[in-house]
């Protein structure tokens, strides 16, 4: 069985810092590791384990300096798993932030907005 009380990864120059705790996940900073499905990996388990009984309320933000594509791939993945277990009823805020003159990050933010049912509100970082 899984510790679902925090999955913590400390980010890195090459991968984010990701801080998951039931109700209040996120995941901050580069997104650029050598193998993202063996970073994701434990972090998408992390997650599907939580959603079977999440919190009565999760709030989730990213603040993503820099993805490259084979990490938007999990992002999407991650964003999918909140979006349907936000379908089925569950009170989940999804938080994107991005600089105010980062177009590739925010374009990225609407784009998967577009994706999804659950809400994403773009966070603009001055």
């Amino acid at each position: 069985m899984m510790d679902l009380t925090r999955l913590y990864i400390k980010g890195t120059s090459k991968t984010p810092e990701i801080d998951f705790a039931p109700g209040n996940m996120q995941v901050s900073g580069r997104s650029i590791p050598e193998d993202a499905l063996a970073f994701y990996q434990p972090v998408i388990q992390w997650l599907q384990n939580y959603l079977v009984n999440p919190e009565k309320q999760t709030k989730v933000s990213f603040r993503i300096e820099y993805i490259n594509s084979g990490s938007n791939r999990f992002v999407f993945t991650i964003l999918k798993l909140f979006d349907e277990c936000f379908k089925k009823g569950s009170d989940i805020t999804v938080s994107w932030y991005y600089e105010e003159d980062d177009d590739t990050i925010k374009g990225l933010g609407k784009d998967l907005q577009s994706l999804m049912e659950i809400p994403i509100e773009l966070v603009e970082i001055p």
